[in-house]
């Protein structure tokens, strides 16, 4: 099944965090999963902040193995009826819209998105 896994699911698994094996079999195959440009920006940002050059290119090297999905007109509308809807921070609205517009699950860590529907949120009792 083809799935969303958000930044917040790809830096847990590429930093070896509390969640990272909870992630893990969201993440494979990765021809299953979808990445927004949103999570390509965030993932890299941050590896590149912690780590520098060689890690972040590392970081974009896995997510390259992945289907990259760009952020077009149609995915920018929908986020922003998502944000104003759902009251999502745009990041979150961005890549939530393009989970839904592809008809894909959504796994994240981030609790702004509980409850949303389509949405399977890792916690760290999960």
């Amino acid at each position: 099944m083809t799935r969303v896994v958000d930044s917040s699911g790809w830096i847990e698994y590429l930093a070896d965090g509390p969640l990272a094996a909870a992630f893990a079999p969201y993440l494979a195959p990765p021809e299953d999963v979808l990445t927004p440009a949103a999570v390509l920006y965030d993932v890299y940002r941050w590896a590149r902040r912690e780590g520098g050059d060689a890690p972040a290119m590392e970081a974009v090297a896995q997510l390259e193995q992945t289907r990259l999905v760009p952020a077009d007109h149609i995915v920018a509308i929908t986020a922003a009826d998502l944000s104003i809807d759902h009251g999502l921070a745009a990041a979150d609205a961005l890549i939530y819209a393009t989970a839904r517009l592809e008809g894909c699950e959504l796994v994240t860590a981030d609790t702004d998105l509980r409850g949303l529907p389509g949405v399977t949120l890792i916690e760290a009792d999960d």
